[in-house]
């Protein structure tokens, strides 16, 4: 059974909570309950949570998120709390499940929590990428359920690595997967770089993205210097693509959004 700390000051967000009356069914231990920041915190010293569901006043917010930085709660996924039973029932059903994942122990392969998350992360930007995510609020929700550095909320950068155009290339040259690839390219286009996290994507279309994003708390640099910096990087990274990978990779397009919620698709643009 998982653990579960609800924080809150909110008697609506309370009573949600205490409306579920079968927590074992979820999965989830009878929740755990602070109603400050600093009894959040202190909870979380005195006894083990899985995940931490918040809803508080921002700046407590803030003052929690900050202290769950620390290398013992910075993969604790958090949620916004929600107050209705419903919400809070479908909600369980998603954390549930990430946290299976996460907690997984695959004996075939080198396993930790962090790397499960890690996991968890580039295939929720692979979704964003292809225009499976249907609004800002998704995003916002999930970057902060995956413990993501990423600011969706400033310019970032978003690459189309162009490819030979013949039909099946990836599978013709690259016998091991799109996913046995990207993680390849990871070690090669993967960076941090002037307060902005770069993660390159390999999507089933067999089209290859670089996504440069600020990074929460960081100083990023204005859209135009982005732009020359990521491009920068990821000519680079293409030539070393050339040279351990045997395969030839340019950049085709670039482009700067506003924000990471850009890529949001609503369900009205089908």
């Amino acid at each position: 059974m998982y653990k579960l700390l609800l924080v809150t000051d909110k008697p609506e967000v309370r009573a949600a909570f205490d409306a579920v009356t079968d927590w074992e069914r979820l999965g989830f231990k009878q929740p755990r309950t602070a109603a400050s920041a600093d009894e959040a915190t202190d909870s979380l010293t005195h006894h083990h949570a899985d995940a931490v569901a918040i809803a508080l006043p921002a700046e407590e917010e803030k003052k929690l998120l900050s202290a769950m930085e620390c290398p013992h709660w910075h993969l604790r996924p958090v949620l916004d709390a929600a107050d209705t039973k419903e919400q809070v029932l479908k909600d369980m059903v998603e954390l549930e499940l990430l946290l299976s994942r996460t907690h997984a122990d695959y004996s075939n392969d080198p396993y930790s929590e962090e790397t499960m998350m890690q996991l968890a992360r580039h295939e929720f930007f692979r979704r964003v990428i292809s225009g499976k995510t249907r609004s800002p609020e998704r995003i916002r929700r999930y970057l902060r359920l995956l413990r993501s550095r990423m600011d969706p909320t400033r310019p970032c950068v978003l690459l189309r690595l162009a490819i030979p155009d013949d039909d099946g290339y990836l599978s013709a040259h690259w016998h091991y997967g799109a996913d046995r690839l990207e993680v390849a390219m990871r070690n090669i286009f993967g960076a941090e770089l002037s307060g902005m996290r770069l993660l390159v994507s390999v999507l089933d279309s067999e089209e290859i993205y670089l996504l440069a994003c600020p990074m929460l708390e960081h100083e990023a640099p204005e859209a135009g210097e982005m732009e020359r910096i990521v491009v920068e990087h990821a000519t680079w990274a293409c030539q070393h693509v050339r040279e351990y990978l045997d395969m030839e990779l340019e950049i085709d397009s670039v482009r700067m959004l506003s924000c990471l919620y850009d890529l949001a698709v609503p369900e009205t643009a089908e």
